[in-house]
């Protein structure tokens, strides 16, 4: 198995393919076997050429890489999870959606009654959507929540979807998800009720996943009535940033104004069997991932769980707003909470309510407020709880109903009352969920790893670049980009030159983040050079590339070069005959000139799987055969979107070329959403590799 050795390398415990730079972690060690037992079959007993057994190879562990990254980045959804029942078929108007223009055209004309219909997809919103019509339910087609997404990530607006003077309203089996402001708005000030929210995700919202402002003054009494919010899930990849929300800054509320559900002058709603998981502030101190208050009345709170979020429940806000009463006969029973270190249950300004049955977990709590009672609390009742942690704490005056409560240090001592605390999980349960937090860790740090691995090149590949290297007298820092209009555009590789991608590295993986002595912006030359006279325009293809390409080598003396030509030359289906031979040309020159190139893989294009195909191959192989830089574009954009769902996400609607948007975001969020942003990113890695590998090798030592 040669080939295979000589191509085959574990980085940190991750597998990788020689130069290509493309690596993610095994399933299983089933996985693993099958693998090599496949590849040992290759290269034994099958008759084929090095060049079909690389093919064969890279194609392979690909398919490996695209189904264990899935797996690492699909949502939480575990076992224990509450499980929704499906909602009955519709009956009425079915309007059938399957694109952006549909779904705004389906909230114009649905009737009362009527059913927005969602085929599986990911809807980018351009802006705002609202639901103006009684009774009208949205939902997914396929009833899997995870399948259909409504994505604000490019939204001009900083609320995803509002239900304004309408009652009735049905949301269900769908995400909503990047947004700054309000995921789902209940805009309860201008006549909307009845509202259920139904087995929905809430993920990235980085003010509240849904809210229902207060009520004027002269209105109070007449909020939002009957709401249920039941079977969702809440959650954040990450605590909340100020680049997240403009308006959160260090003088307002210093990056912690988020939440879960923030409802205000609420009646008789019921809020179950939902999960909040991740739900954190900038300084973790966030708000209340349920929050009643402004004179809440009758809400129910039951059968829920809060996993690793700052605060799980408040019954009320030590800030009074105009009304004397916060919450009034309220009940939260059979919740499961574990560390929530703000406080797990909160009751302030209330009158009436009970805490019922719930288990609260934080043995370490260094602020001791797994339930906190505090101001007035008018003929409050806390009874049959259970705190594996400090015991209630009660700084209210009013006299407070304790009854049954049960203090523990230890989980399996608390499961062992039958009387007091949730019924809603099991021990096991319990013990997977207390844990779940570390395992989304550590996944997140083996994903912190694998966002570098597109940068990492072989050894072989640096040592032949210092050869190339070695001979240049040009200009220091000056990147030529050469190729199509992929390159021609603005878009790519003009963020380099204004602003600082090193703070998107948040992983130390031995190099540094910046050259030692200036900025990366300050380094890197010739980002904006654009045009043929730079060697890159629209609709251009290998041939045209090879011939512009001596002039600005000549005149600029670059000491890098980005080159990604291809997706011209095969727009008939097939790679031209003589496409290879152009392009080994095209690398060729750059390294006779003393000048680094680094290829680019062209990206998917809808309709020509088997040219785009057929192209990488080569681009991969004469980056192979050369020991030159590869920025596998092609690879990443599969790695983040398998299975096409790339179409209309990181590939724009042309089906050409990659989307547009914040080009200089390498968060993960963007990364995933912005194509530009991800080829930027991609090359970035591989120009950082290079720079303290080749260009600067003393100030890697250093």
């Amino acid at each position: 198995m040669s080939f295979l050795f000589e191509n085959w390398k574990i980085r940190d415990g991750v597998p990788g393919f020689g130069d290509h730079g493309l690596s993610c972690h095994s399933r299983s060690a089933s996985l693993t076997i099958l693998t090599v037992m496949i590849i040992w079959i290759f290269e034994y007993r099958m008759k084929w050429s090095d060049g079909m057994k690389r093919s064969v190879y890279f194609a392979l562990v690909v398919a490996i890489c695209l189904s264990t990254c899935r797996t690492a980045a699909a949502p939480p959804d575990e076992l224990w999870f509450p499980k929704p029942p499906a909602l009955a078929m519709p009956t009425g108007q079915v309007i059938r959606v399957t694109t952006v223009d549909e779904l705004f055209q389906a909230a114009k004309d649905v009737q009362a009654g009527g059913t927005i219909s969602l085929a599986d997809g990911r809807y980018m919103m351009p802006r705002y959507f609202a639901i103006t019509t009684d009774n009208v339910t949205l939902r997914s087609e396929s009833g899997d929540r995870h399948k259909v997404v409504i994505d604000g990530a490019r939204s001009r607006h900083g609320e995803l979807i509002g239900i304004t003077k309408a009652s009735g309203v049905t949301i269900a089996d769908l995400t909503v998800q990047n947004i700054k402001w309000n995921g789902i708005k209940i805009n309860s000030n201008l006549g909307t009720g009845k509202v259920t929210i139904h087995n929905c995700v809430l993920h990235n919202i980085w003010q509240r996943g849904i809210k229902a402002p207060a009520m004027p003054e002269e209105r109070g009494d007449r909020g939002p009535r009957n709401c249920r919010v039941q079977f969702c899930l809440f959650y954040n990849d990450r605590p909340k940033q100020f680049e997240d929300d403009e308006t959160d800054t260090p003088t307002t509320f210093n990056g912690n104004y988020i939440g879960g559900i923030d409802v205000k002058n609420t009646i008789d709603w019921t809020i179950s069997d939902n999960v909040f998981l991740g739900i954190h502030g900038r300084t973790l101190e966030g708000r209340g991932c349920i929050y009643i208050s402004e004179n809440g009345r009758r809400c129910t709170i039951e059968r829920n769980i809060f996993i690793d979020c700052d605060i799980a429940i408040a019954l009320g806000n030590p800030s009074l707003g105009y009304s004397p009463l916060q919450a009034v006969d309220c009940l939260v029973r059979n919740n499961f909470l574990t560390q929530c270190p703000e406080t797990g249950i909160l009751t302030c300004y209330t009158r009436g309510c009970r805490i019922l049955n719930n288990t609260i977990h934080d043995p370490d709590s260094r602020l001791k407020r797994l339930i906190w009672v505090q101001k007035s609390n008018e003929s409050l009742r806390v009874q049959d709880n259970v705190l594996i942690g400090p015991p209630i704490l009660n700084t209210s005056p009013s006299a407070i109903t304790e009854r049954g409560n049960l203090v523990h240090q230890e989980l399996t001592a608390a499961f062992a009352q039958s009387t007091a605390g949730q019924s809603l999980l099991s021990l096991s349960n319990a013990s997977d969920a207390i844990e779940l937090p570390s395992r989304i860790g550590a996944s997140r740090k083996r994903a912190a790893a694998v966002r570098l691995e597109p940068g990492i090149q072989r050894p072989t590949v640096f040592a032949e670049m210092r050869k190339t290297h070695a001979g240049f007298k040009g200009q220091r820092g000056y990147v030529a980009q050469f190729g199509d209009s992929i390159t021609y555009s603005m878009a790519f590789w003009t963020p380099i030159g204004w602003d600082e991608p090193q703070r998107f590295l948040t992983r130390d993986d031995g190099l540094p983040k910046r050259p030692s002595e200036s900025r990366w912006r300050d380094y890197v030359k010739g980002t904006r050079d654009k045009g043929p006279q730079h060697a890159n325009y629209s609709g251009w293809r290998v041939g045209q590339v090879l011939k512009a390409m001596d002039e600005v080598l000549e005149r600029d003396k670059p000491e890098v070069a980005i080159i990604m030509v291809g997706t011209n030359d095969i727009s008939g289906g097939r790679v031209p005959v003589g496409y290879r031979e152009d392009l080994e040309n095209v690398v060729r020159k750059c390294m006779a000139a003393h000048c680094v190139p680094i290829l680019n893989t062209i990206p998917p294009r809808v309709g020509r799987d088997d040219a785009v195909a057929a192209a990488n191959e080569i681009i991969r192989d004469v980056a192979a055969k050369l020991h030159v830089p590869l920025a596998d574009f092609h690879a990443e954009c599969l790695r983040r979107r398998p299975d096409n769902s790339w179409d209309g996400v990181i590939i724009s609607a042309d089906g050409i070329h990659p989307s547009g948007g914040k080009s200089n975001d390498y968060s993960e969020e963007n990364l995933n959403n912005c194509g530009y942003a991800l080829r930027n990113w991609v090359n970035f890695l591989v120009f950082r590799q290079l720079y303290f590998h080749v260009l600067n090798p003393d100030e890697n030592q250093e």
